[in-house]
């Protein structure tokens, strides 16, 4: 070993050795990281409250000197994923290395979550027969309880983040004992059901392994589910940054953007405008851009991204321009999701991204004086939409999940359902033409018909609220017999929801059918009981009888 790096190895033992240290100074740093949170980073009180998280502080702040340094970690990894922000964690990256006198392990493998379940994707070669396994038991526990279990130490925004990131948690043998999915850290046994029998397989804990993994890269050590006689697109060139295709049969350029940097002097822009180029030279009849894996970079860098799609008009049309996005999409990449929805007539295509539409990013490193343990703490809100957008994540226009046989097969069903798609009429367009045309039983089935198609079965979440807002605007148009049609349709579909017959009811008071508005506003106040709508009801028929206007 040379000087230099035996300076460094040094330093780095020394940086650790605290983990030795009392619970006394675990408590010390315990207060350390509150104390900072309230000081520094109040902003992270934006999913729970300060009382709420104090209360966390204080239970762990009693249980320390009943626990062992790694359920010290844990405890401090739970209290910072309490605050359900996507970029504020523990860094528990550097823990993954020899000489420490606090270690994390990992088993070689790697989970994933498909749309039929957990299965080992992939995994060190002499582990080969129990990969494209569908995992029923890990350690002691059935599958759904384990992912649940390790659910508390995974920073997460929606289930999105949760399904990426918890696969990762799943294979490190600290967390699994600490969290009673298995009695040991040496070994842990996966049952898993494969070409209709049940298996099992004992993973050996031989590794300080820190690659996370996370995308579906396979080394050459390890053996992985798919088939290798073909690679699909999406993984094509994975080593690059970025990657792009023409598929003749289709007139259809494929785009692959897999993180938001320069790839050293190949930069952003020049790709880009390398593909509008080549959009503008060739016949191209569709666009697609694929950031399912793009777990961010630089949000500065996206200008270059959006303006050269705008300036495409030939590609830049509803029908002719699909983004594939999925639960990797994270960071920079939302707020180019974001872009994308604003600026261009983009269809999103592929699951729900793993951030809000609206966030915390950026993070700032605190080092606890003691243990010397890192914390990234979010404290940059980025906001590319009203202040009042509540997502929790942009939901795809057409929903495709991947299967394990997709994956097995190297078929990519998002770019079937791509292909398949025949350009839909907006549904507001299509529901108030009908309903102004008389046709409202028409519009109902339309809605209907819209919201149990499996590929609007994440835009089929916001509809009620979404046909609410239409309602109003149309509310503001002065239209109040279109208003009323749509809220209609919105309690047939929704019978159970206050808010859209409270909502019913204002439309026929905005038209003066009080009887009518008095009718629904009862009906509004049955269903929400003691709550906010009952009470704005309430408020609105006492209006009424008094003759006062609404």
């Amino acid at each position: 070993m040379n000087k230099k790096l035996l300076l460094i190895f040094v330093f780095a033992l020394s940086f650790f050795n605290g983990y030795s240290q009392s619970a006394t100074e675990w408590q010390s740093d315990l207060n350390s990281l509150k104390q900072t949170v309230h000081s520094k980073y109040s902003n992270l009180f934006y999913n729970i409250t300060a009382n709420n998280w104090d209360k966390a502080v204080d239970d762990f702040n009693n249980q320390i000197p009943k626990m062992d340094k790694t359920e010290v970690l844990v405890g401090f990894i739970k209290l910072v994923a309490l605050f359900h922000i996507g970029h504020t964690q523990m860094n528990t990256f550097d823990l993954h290395h020899a000489g420490l006198s606090l270690q994390l392990h990992r088993y070689p493998y790697q989970l994933y979550w498909f749309s039929d379940g957990l299965y080992i994707k992939s995994a060190d070669k002499k582990y080969e027969a129990a990969v494209g396994g569908k995992i029923t038991m890990i350690g002691d526990v059935k599958t759904d309880v384990a992912l649940e279990a390790i659910r508390p130490l995974v920073s997460y925004e929606n289930e999105q983040g949760y399904k990426a990131n918890s696969v990762f948690y799943l294979a490190i043998p600290e967390f699994l004992k600490t969290q009673n999915i298995c009695k040991s850290t040496d070994e842990v046994t996966i049952k898993y059901l494969k070409e209709g029998k049940e298996e099992s397989v004992v993973f050996k804990n031989d590794t300080l392994n820190s690659s996370a993994n996370i995308s579906f890269e396979t080394t050459d050590v390890w053996a992985d589910a798919r088939k290798q006689n073909d690679t699909p697109l999406w993984m094509k060139e994975s080593e690059s940054f970025r990657y792009m295709e023409y598929l003749a049969a289709s007139k259809t350029l494929y785009v692959r953007h897999s993180v938001t940097l320069n790839d050293g002097d190949k930069t952003i822009a020049a790709f880009f405008n390398n593909m509008v180029d080549y959009i503008d030279k060739n016949d191209v009849q569709k666009l697609i851009l694929d950031v399912r894996m793009n777990g961010g970079g630089n949000n500065y860098l996206n200008k270059e991204i959006i303006t050269s799609i705008i300036q495409s008009k030939k590609i830049n049309q509803k029908g002719k321009f699909f983004c594939i996005i999925g639960r990797r999409t994270f960071s920079a990449c939302q707020n180019l999701v974001n872009e994308l929805e604003k600026y261009t007539e983009v269809t999103f295509v592929g699951e729900p991204t793993s951030e809000n539409v609206n966030f915390y990013g950026d993070t700032k490193t605190e080092t606890l004086p003691n243990s010397k343990l890192q914390v990234n703490l979010s404290w940059l809100w980025w906001q590319n939409f009203d202040a009042r957008d509540k997502r929790k994540a942009t939901s795809p226009e057409l929903a495709v999940d991947i299967s394990f046989n997709d994956y097995y097969n190297n078929v990519d069903p998002n770019l079937k359902a791509i292909f398949n798609y025949e350009k839909e009429k907006p549904l507001f367009e299509t529901l108030i033409n009908l309903i102004n045309t008389n046709k409202k039983s028409e519009a109902y089935q339309y809605a209907v018909d819209y919201k149990n198609n499996p590929l609007h079965r994440y835009v089929a979440e916001r509809l009620e609220a979404d046909i609410n807002q239409e309602g109003y605007n149309q509310i503001q148009k002065g239209k109040h017999e279109t208003a009323n049609g749509l809220f209609e349709i919105n309690i047939k579909l929704f019978p159970e929801s206050a808010n859209a017959f409270d909502s019913y009811a204002e439309s026929f008071m905005n038209m003066g059918k009080k009887d009518e508005a008095m009718k629904y506003y009862e009906m509004a106040i049955a269903k929400d009981k003691e709550g906010a709508v009952a009470d704005n009801s309430k408020k609105q028929i006492e209006k009424i009888k008094s003759g006062g206007k609404n």
